[in-house]
């Protein structure tokens, strides 16, 4: 049975969800940036799962993420979003959550040479 609601009643609650998915979704980006600095700074997963509503491995998966998404950029540039800046060693070896690499780049002349 559907149920009957009025256009002016739907409207409401549309708009009421629709702020309502917005804060969640930027109260979830902190919580997410904030599991990924504290295991940054030593906080073992363990204590983060037993104070965030996920697991061990939820935890683990979600830094990652996030540590993927502000390594995104190569030396000091911005990342795409615009918002951190790679926080790993310069010239890390590794692959970028967007498939960009970052190899280290070798100083000018110190190319192989073949015979």
């Amino acid at each position: 049975m559907t149920p009957n609601i009025s256009p002016a009643d739907a409207a409401a609650h549309t708009r009421k969800l629709d702020r309502a998915t917005a804060a969640h979704e930027k109260t979830r980006r902190t919580l997410d940036e904030a599991i990924a600095d504290a295991r940054a700074d030593g906080l073992p997963l363990t204590t983060i799962a037993e104070h965030t509503p996920y697991s061990r491995e939820w935890a683990r998966k979600i830094a990652n993420r996030v540590d993927a998404e502000r390594c995104n950029a190569v030396g000091d540039a911005p990342n795409s979003l615009g918002t951190e800046r790679c926080k790993l060693p310069a010239g890390h070896e590794g692959r970028h959550e967007e498939g960009i690499n970052s190899w280290p780049q070798r100083p000018a002349g110190s190319e192989e040479k073949s015979a």
